[in-house]
């Protein structure tokens, strides 16, 4: 009877390992089967192993090359600059037309009809001539009292002493084109607004505002100074 106990009760402990056994594989299928589970569930979720963290010099690197696309200018074509170009020719006409405050001198006169037609003012020696510059006229050289008369008719338009460095000062208009102007008088004969005839006498010659017995005699043609000889007649009156 033992002995049959004896061999019944390896086989019950064979049954009991077995069944051991059977227990570890079960649990061996279930930690499997959960595995390939939470395998499912990761796919499904859409998660994934996380990706290596990104270098930070990329993202800059990035943003340096976009801000050297935005600042690189672009080349433009060159465009004419009106104001450049406006003040380009106004500084040309200027010069041309000259801006000089001094009184506007013709050097190189065309007389015209008036050449050699208006007589000598007075006579003596011609000690100074015209240059367009410090001397506007000429300078006739005398004796005090030597009479100076009017080169052509006209009327009277100054008679006075106010302006500085002409003296005793007589001016005659003659017409639209031209007025003559007779300096350093010693003596004036004629008044503002007489009408005078050629070669009347309108003044005495003297050294008014002057450091010589002289006449400056000028002609002016439309406002501008002339060189008076070629308007004069060819010889002038003797002493």
């Amino acid at each position: 009877m033992q002995e049959r106990v004896r061999a019944i009760r390896p086989s019950t402990r064979t049954g009991q390992f077995a069944h051991i056994l059977n227990r570890s594989n079960v649990a061996s299928g279930l930690r499997a089967g959960f595995g390939a589970l939470i395998c499912t569930l990761v796919v499904a979720c859409g998660t994934s192993p996380k990706e290596p963290p990104r270098s930070r010099a990329e993202p800059q690197a990035a943003k340096a090359d976009a801000s050297a696309d935005a600042e690189t200018p672009k080349p433009r074509a060159k465009q004419s600059d009106p104001k450049r170009k406006s003040s380009a020719a106004r500084s040309a006409a200027a010069g041309k037309s000259g801006t000089s405050k001094e009184p506007r001198v013709a050097a190189s006169p065309s007389p015209g009809r008036a050449a050699g037609t208006f007589l000598w003012p007075a006579s003596g020696q011609v000690t100074g001539r015209f240059n367009g510059g410090t001397n506007k006229g000429i300078d006739i050289r005398g004796n005090a009292g030597d009479p100076v008369v009017a080169a052509a008719g006209g009327r009277v338009v100054y008679v006075g002493s106010k302006l500085r460095g002409w003296g005793n000062l007589v001016m005659v208009k003659h017409d639209d084109e031209f007025i003559t102007a007779y300096a350093h008088n010693r003596k004036i004969l004629v008044r503002e607004n007489e009408q005078v005839k050629p070669g009347q006498q309108i003044a005495e010659m003297g050294s008014s505002d002057s450091n010589a017995t002289q006449l400056h005699f000028e002609i002016r043609r439309k406002g501008n100074a002339v060189d008076p000889m070629p308007y004069l007649k060819a010889q002038p009156p003797a002493p």
